[in-house]
Formats: C-alpha cells, structure tokens, sequence
C-alpha cells in the first residue's frame, strides 16, 4: 500500500483553453488537490463540525481561484462532510466515525449477500490497483469491488468505489488518531486478511476472498470500539 500521496475518485476533464489556473496548472489536478487537502482537514478536525467558512477564505488559504474550491466542494456535499448554502457559504456537516463506520457494514452486507443486477465479469484481479491505497480499508474496497463485479454486483461496486478515498483517507494513523481512533490495534491481524484475500483472488477463488473480505469488513467496523475498550481498560 502505498505511503504517500492520495487518489481521488473524482475525474479529469478536457484541457480547455482557459482552464487552467494563472500558475498554469491544469483545473482538473488543483480540484482534487484542493479536495483532497479540504478532506483531509475535515476529517482531521481541522475544521469543528458546524463552522462555516467563506469560499473566498478557503480559495486565499490554498493559493488559488475560487473555481476549483468551488468544484471540490460537490464530492465533498455528496459525502455529507459540508453544506454549501447560499448566502452562509460553506458548512461543516456534523458528521460522525459512525457514519464512516456505517459505509464499512454497507459494504458487509453487499459482500454477504451481492445484489446481482447483471451478468459476472471474468475480469482477472489485477494487484495494482491496490498500489496507491495507504490504509487496509482502501484496499479492502479495491478488492471488494473486484468481488462484486464478479458476482455481477456491478452497481454495488461503483457505490463501494466512491466510498474509497473517504475510507482510505479516515483510516490513516493521524486521521484516525485525530478521531480517538489507534490505527495501530490489531493491524497485523487486518493486513494478514488483506494478504489472504489479495492471494484468493489472484487466484481466481472468489467464494475464498469473500469469505475473507467479510473477515476483514468486521475487524474494520470494530477497530473504532476496540480502541475505546483498550483505552478505558
């Protein structure tokens, strides 16, 4: 997995000519830098839950237009993180680890029982794609959505697929840590999982990753509840 760097779900459009920002930077790369930097910071803490910012303050903070901010703002409302209202600006949601933790048993659910909505893929799991995931839940979707696919859960997958940067982002140690969260608990146990349905799959076992996948989603789901027993014991 790696340790650096972040991906985003959000997609790249055409050059045009004046998309660009004044440095010269492609829009499309400064929204989900912008995104990236303002999800981070929310989950974080950086901002209280409930503060309202000013799309001017937030454009002069990060060094850029307010076109890109203004962008970067519509994943991060669709993920329930903000509220942008007219005449206010920008809201911080009151959002929760438990909604983060809420995505986890979705996708439980879809591994236990895939909703079939079409025919299986064949496609062969490719090993790089977990390549820029830096924590186990990153992967755990990457893997997972390769799973759906081939139960022909493919609109379960793309769900699973949206959800990824939030989940991966929440899960590394100092977001995590800044949540009450040690990231550390148990965490050879998770990646010895990750390793195991990484292999089923590339093995083309499917029944087996499942199997280790929903193994996996529930040591996630009680990570957060496992630190609070150890901290108060």
């Amino acid at each position: 997995m790696a340790k650096d760097g972040r991906r985003t779900q959000l997609s790249g459009g055409a050059r045009a000519a004046r998309g660009a920002e004044p440095l010269g930077v492609r829009r499309s790369l400064l929204r989900d830098a912008v995104f990236l930097r303002l999800l981070e910071d929310i989950l974080r803490g950086t901002y209280r839950r409930g503060q309202r910012l000013r799309l001017d303050a937030l454009a002069e903070t990060m060094g850029v237009s307010r076109t890109p901010v203004r962008e970067a703002l519509v994943p991060l409302e669709s993920f329930g993180l903000v509220s942008v209202q007219r005449y206010i600006g920008v809201v911080i949601a009151h959002w929760s680890v438990g909604q983060m933790t809420e995505r986890l048993r979705i996708a439980r659910s879809m591994l236990h029982t895939p909703p079939s909505c079409g025919s299986a893929t064949v496609d062969r799991f490719d090993p790089v794609w977990l390549r820029e995931c830096l924590t186990e839940a990153g992967a755990f979707v990457e893997v997972s959505a390769w799973y759906l696919r081939r139960k022909g859960a493919s609109v379960s997958a793309d769900w699973l697929v949206s959800q990824q940067v939030v989940l991966d982002v929440f899960f590394t140690d100092d977001v995590a840590v800044a949540n009450g969260i040690d990231a550390l608990v148990d965490r050879g146990y998770r990646v010895a999982l990750l390793g195991r349905a990484r292999q089923a799959a590339a093995c083309d076992d499917v029944d087996a990753c499942g199997v280790l996948l929903a193994e996996l989603a529930d040591a996630l789901i009680a990570l957060p509840e496992r630190f609070r027993v150890a901290a108060s014991a």
